[in-house]
């Protein structure tokens, strides 16, 4: 409920906000327009009072009669014909020197004298002027033009006039049509922001501004909140967004705004571009921002199924590197409790066997004199191998061997330590598990008079060294030359991947394998790989 209303609040607002700048663009172009309509309605009544002053003024009928001095009834009717055919003229009026009418629009006003007082000026010589007085029709804008005969002399004057209650109405038509436009603008004006309103929301798709405000909120606050790193940006390379991770990798300010400016710009070896070029998605790159190890993948964004941008997601490859150890660290662990347990159940059972047939001091003997592991050789493999997920498979291996009779030693001079190196933990569990796999394998497969497995690690100025050495068989040199194909295998059907995966880890990263074999005296294999 309170979402709904804060959306209608929000789309009045804007309705408001579209609206209020039409109202007043209409209401002071109206007002400009209005002012200058009625000072040219003004100025066009002057005009026309002053040019029919002058007009009449410059008749020699109207010189004759102000000569004569009296009313001329023919000259009357003409002047009423005149006076008829101007429609905006209220009065016309026309006086001798002593301000006695000879001619009023009103007949039976000739022969009275001029009211108003404003005709001094006229008769004492002035130019033609306007004046506003009060006559015998009421309050008038009045125009005064001397009439005059050959030699100069004023003989009297004519008066055309506008009574105020005519201006009054001309101005009242005047405001009312432009009140009507202005209310017919307003209602287009109206219509015009609804209008916009709409058009919005459809572009919006029928979403109201704020419910976009809440999902940009919102989504933001999320995308900050990830520990991954995103950028996008658009066809132009122009980063669109960037989350708070992003900006940590690539050493910017929190509040530091960088949409709208090239991507290049932060990183310059940036290869998003690429992807929205070519529309084709990378997955799981591993790549350096900032000497920061990354792993990302980079993925084009497409509307209407046209590519629009790119958006690259990744994340700091030292902590997934941490989060793949504790997870391969814990399913190793689990495999040496497992093999823990069995070794110790097939104890129990010894000593289980001894106390039922009444061999009590055998069973004292046996459980004096057992361990599921040695101790030291636990604690060994701790010390020299520091890495929890290969320790784990270590101990596990060395379970399993001392159960199937065979020596499995940790070379005294081992040394593995993971910060020496950057290469996921994964790849030395998955060599080192097989190399020791591959060993037990064929020790267990024979009764060979030794059963010996002679592990080393070491971690040294750029390389890490592996070598593992058994007692076993040795490798036939039909096998060996196809070792790597992966339908080559002695173990049967399923099987033949260990040292495939292994030249594939090493090819990677640019290693070796190296092996030495003998029929009947054993294989020794050793790995190196550069740190």
């Amino acid at each position: 409920m309170f979402r709904k209303q804060k959306n209608n609040t929000v789309s009045r607002r804007l309705y408001f906000y579209i609206f209020v700048p039409i109202l007043i663009t209409i209401f002071l172009s109206s007002a400009v327009t209005l002012y200058y309509a009625l000072n040219a309605k003004q100025k066009e009544l002057d005009r026309l009072i002053s040019e029919t002053a002058s007009n009449i003024a410059a008749l020699p009928a109207t010189r004759e009669l102000l000569l004569s001095g009296e009313p001329d009834p023919d000259y009357t009717k003409t002047l009423d014909l005149y006076e008829e055919n101007i429609s905006q003229l209220d009065t016309l009026v026309i006086c001798n020197r002593d301000s006695i009418r000879l001619y009023h629009t009103v007949a039976d006003r000739i022969g009275l004298s001029f009211v108003g007082g404003d005709e001094g000026p006229i008769l004492e010589g002035a130019d033609p002027y306007i004046s506003i007085a009060t006559g015998t029709l009421g309050l008038q804008r009045r125009a005064f033009h001397p009439v005059t005969d050959g030699e100069g002399r004023i003989l009297g004057f004519v008066m055309a006039s506008v009574l105020n209650s005519s201006l009054t109405s001309i101005r009242t038509n005047i405001i009312l049509t432009f009140l009507l436009i202005f209310l017919v603008m307003v209602g287009i004006g109206c219509i015009t922001a609804e209008t916009f309103r709409y058009q919005l929301s459809t572009t919006l798709l029928g979403h109201n501004p704020e419910d976009f405000v809440n999902l940009y909120v919102e989504r933001s606050e999320v995308l900050d909140a990830l520990e991954e790193g995103i950028f996008a940006i658009n066809t132009e390379g122009q980063v669109i967004l960037m989350n708070q991770s992003a900006k940590k990798m690539l050493n910017l300010p929190a509040d530091y705004r960088p949409e709208g400016t090239p991507l290049v710009t932060y990183y310059p070896e940036t290869q998003l571009p690429n992807t929205v070029r070519t529309g084709i998605p990378e997955h799981n790159i591993n790549f350096v921002i900032n000497d920061k190890n990354i792993i990302s993948s980079r993925i084009p964004i497409e509307r209407e199924g046209q590519i629009i941008g790119a958006v690259s997601i990744f994340r700091n490859k030292t902590e997934v590197t941490k989060l793949a150890e504790e997870l391969t660290g814990a399913k190793y662990m689990v495999d040496t409790l497992r093999a823990m347990n069995h070794e110790f159940m097939n104890k129990l059972h010894v000593i289980l066997g001894s106390l039922e047939i009444g061999d009590v001091e055998q069973a004292k003997s046996y459980i004096i004199n057992t361990s599921l592991v040695s101790g030291a050789a636990v604690s060994d493999i701790h010390h020299r191998v520091p890495s929890s997920t290969l320790a784990a498979l270590l101990i596990g291996k060395l379970i399993r061997a001392s159960e199937l009779g065979i020596t499995l030693t940790l070379q005294p001079d081992s040394c593995f330590y993971r910060k020496q190196h950057h290469l996921p933990s994964d790849c030395y569990i998955t060599l080192v598990g097989n190399l020791l796999e591959n060993a037990i394998y064929e020790l267990n497969s024979q009764d060979y008079p030794v059963k010996q497995i002679n592990l080393g690690i070491y971690s040294g100025e750029g390389h890490t060294t592996i070598i593992c050495d058994d007692t076993g068989g040795g490798i036939p040199e039909d096998i060996l030359e196809h070792i790597y194909d992966r339908t080559t295998t002695t173990k049967g059907e399923g099987h033949g991947h260990g040292f495939p995966l292994m030249k594939e880890i090493t090819d990677r990263y640019h290693g070796t394998i190296h092996i030495e074999t003998e029929l009947g005296e054993g294989t020794s294999v050793e790995i190196n790989l550069p740190i």
